[in-house]
């Protein structure tokens, strides 16, 4: 597989293609990523005579789920026939079984539309102007309205983990959400919608999902992670380093992360671990039970959760092994990447050696990146060569 990460700001895109010409994208990033890098690099799978077989959308979060809103939007505006696109992946509010009529009552309706016109305001980085609901400003409303296959491989009910599908030569296995964390989900947004109105019903209206949607991009926690002056963080580093156990994640209270697609590639024999902004325990779990099944903790290559926060890389490290881990920011949002995070991929499973990779030219990189620590600790550091991030041939 070759697998490119590519400079999503803070958030994550990554192309991965297998060795027959099969190419998925997990998430585009923001705007800017679309246009400034993903654009071009469909146009040249479409000059190869290949399309994208799949693309997935980890959870509703702006840096991961925008940049496919400006790919949809493209496709609805002829840049690309809607052939380009074979199948999307996304969990919405269709998928979480909560409408009891199939026809809102009108006064819910109207409540629901100011809803989704006050939200949508506040997301106007989708188009640079405020927009509001039901213009196909929305991926759920932009779906509906194409003829993309949409949760095709899951019957078109939710995509949960652990289910193994084959796409070419490409095996993929989804490891989270669980049914459980879909039902947290919806019992969550049955409760944000009937504070609008005690006794709010909920129907199979498309606006649902665009409700849905604009509350994920507007909600708002306390997911900031703290982190030493850049003056300490060696001295922490080596500090982590030497007492040599894995610090515990504080825990992720974003109910976005929470519902992330987690997924496993493989193809050739290599494997590819890619973990949208699962949290830490989530995908303990989804790896521990694939690990007492019988399935290789083995990687090529592991995606660090949440752009290499602390909240979210714990003790799921500990499961798995790799060569290369990579981090997916620029590192100009939330303190991403923490250096206890970077620490615990070094001493998670020690005999081998881990080699860190960087989409982005970061800081923090300097303070990791020294000949005698390396040696040490037996791990090495690929910065990107390139502007648009890196590429990583397994």
């Amino acid at each position: 597989m070759r697998v490119k990460c590519f400079n999503a700001k803070n958030g994550d895109a990554i192309h991965i293609r297998s060795s027959n010409g099969i190419n998925i994208f997990v998430d585009m990033g923001h705007p800017e990523t679309y246009t400034r890098y993903i654009l071009n690099e469909i146009k040249n799978i479409k000059q190869c005579g290949e399309g994208i077989d799949l693309l997935i959308i980890t959870h509703i979060d702006q840096d991961h789920i925008s940049g496919a809103i400006s790919f949809l939007v493209d496709i609805k505006r002829g840049t690309f026939s809607s052939g380009v696109l074979r199948q999307v992946w996304h969990n919405s509010y269709r998928h979480l079984s909560i409408a009891t009529r199939k026809k809102s009552r009108k006064e819910d309706f109207d409540v629901l539309k100011g809803f989704c016109n006050r939200l949508s305001m506040q997301n106007s980085f989708i188009s640079g102007t405020e927009i509001s609901a039901r213009q196909g400003s929305t991926l759920a409303g932009l779906l509906y309205d194409s003829d993309i296959e949409w949760n095709k491989d899951f019957l078109q009910g939710p995509i949960v983990g652990v289910n193994d599908t084959i796409i070419g030569d490409l095996r993929v296995t989804v490891l989270t959400p669980s049914h459980y964390i879909l039902k947290k989900l919806k019992r969550y947004w049955r409760g944000e919608l009937r504070k609008l109105k005690y006794n709010f019903e909920f129907g199979k209206d498309d606006i649902f999902d665009d409700a849905l949607e604009f509350y994920m991009l507007n909600e708002t926690t306390s997911n900031i992670d703290s982190g030493p002056i850049s003056s300490d963080v060696r001295k922490l580093f080596i500090s982590l380093l030497e007492n040599g156990t894995i610090i515990e994640s504080e825990g992720d209270n974003s109910v976005t992360n929470s519902s992330s697609i987690a997924v496993i590639f493989e193809s050739d024999g290599y494997r590819a671990l890619i973990t949208g902004d699962v949290h830490d325990n989530d995908l303990y779990e989804a790896l521990l039970e694939q690990n007492q099944n019988g399935i290789s903790m083995e990687f090529d290559l592991v995606k660090l959760s949440h752009h290499g926060s602390k909240k979210n890389n714990g003790k799921w490290l500990e499961l798995v092994t790799s060569k290369y881990y990579l981090i997916s920011t620029d590192s100009s949002k939330h303190n991403h990447p923490n250096i206890e995070a970077i620490a615990n991929i070094i001493l998670s499973n020690t005999e081998r050696e881990k080699i860190l990779c960087f989409n982005n030219d970061l800081e923090i990189i300097n303070e990791i990146d020294c000949e005698e620590l390396k040696s040490r600790f037996n791990y090495s550091v690929i910065r990107p060569s390139e502007d648009w991030g890196i590429e990583i041939e397994l």
